[in-house]
C-alpha cells in the first residue's frame, strides 16, 4: 500500500511542481493538482487515513509483545502512535473539506493560512510517528521481542522522522530521499508484520491453554 501511495504521489508532486520549496503553501499549485487529477487525489485521501489506522493497529500488536518487560516504553509508544494517528486523521478530514471549499472559491489566496495549518499538522504527525519508531526500536531491543536488525531500521527511520521538520530537501534530491526512506519503511513494516503474524500463530489455542491449566 505504501509503495502504491509513493508510486502515485511522487509523480503527481513532480508534475505539478509540489516538490519545490514552499510549494505546499502555494494555493494555486495545490488547486492545479486538485482540479487536474481530482479522482487520483480523492483516492489518496482514504489511503492515507487507512495507513494511519493500520500503523496504530500494528503498534497495538507490538504492545502485546513488549508490555510485560518494558511497560513504560510500551505506554509511551502507544501514546505517541495514537497522537500521530489522530493528527493524520484530522489533517485528512480537514484536507477533504478544505480542498472542496477551495475549488469553489474566487480568491484561493485566502487559503494560505489553512495550508500552513495543514502543513504544521502533517509535520507534527510525522514527528510523533518518528518518536513511535524510536520507541519501537528501544522496546524491541530491551525485550528481544523483535529482530535486532529490524530494531535498528526503525531507529534510523525514527531519528530522521523526528528531525525531518528542521530541514527541507526539495527537487530531485528530495524525491530520491523520499524513495529511499519510503522503501526502507516498506521493508521494515512488512518485516514487522511477518514477525507479529508468526508470533500470533505460535500462541497456543484457548482450548490448549485451558487443558494445560487443568493439568
Amino acid at each position: 500500500m505504501i509503495i502504491a501511495y509513493l508510486a502515485i504521489a511522487l509523480p503527481l508532486s513532480a508534475r505539478y511542481g509540489l516538490n519545490e520549496a514552499g510549494a505546499g503553501l502555494d494555493p494555486a499549485k495545490l488547486m492545479a493538482l486538485y482540479t487536474g487529477s481530482p479522482i487520483v487525489v480523492k483516492m489518496l485521501f482514504p489511503v492515507d487515513i487507512l495507513i494511519a489506522i493500520l500503523t496504530l493497529l500494528i503498534v497495538l500488536g507490538i504492545q502485546d509483545r513488549t508490555q510485560a518487560k518494558a511497560p513504560y516504553l510500551t505506554r509511551l509508544l502507544v501514546i505517541t502512535a495514537a497522537i500521530s494517528a489522530a493528527l493524520r486523521l484530522v489533517g485528512m478530514m480537514d484536507s477533504i473539506q478544505g480542498f472542496a471549499s477551495m475549488a469553489g472559491a474566487k480568491d484561493i489566496s485566502i487559503y494560505r493560512p489553512f495550508l500552513a495549518m495543514l502543513g504544521g499538522m502533517s509535520a507534527a504527525a510525522d514527528h510523533a510517528w518518528g518518536w513511535s519508531m524510536i520507541l519501537i526500536a528501544f522496546a524491541g531491543l530491551s525485550t528481544a521481542a523483535l529482530p535486532r536488525l529490524l530494531n535498528y531500521m526503525f531507529l534510523v527511520l525514527g531519528i530522521f522522522s523526528v528531525i525531518g521538520f528542521t530541514f527541507s530537501i526539495t527537487g530531485a534530491a528530495g524525491t530520491v530521499v523520499t524513495v529511499i526512506f519510503g522503501l526502507l519503511a516498506v521493508v521494515a513494516s512488512v518485516w514487522l508484520g511477518v514477525v507479529l503474524i508468526k508470533a500470533e500463530q505460535a500462541k497456543p489455542a484457548p482450548k490448549e491453554m485451558a487443558a494445560a491449566a487443568r493439568r
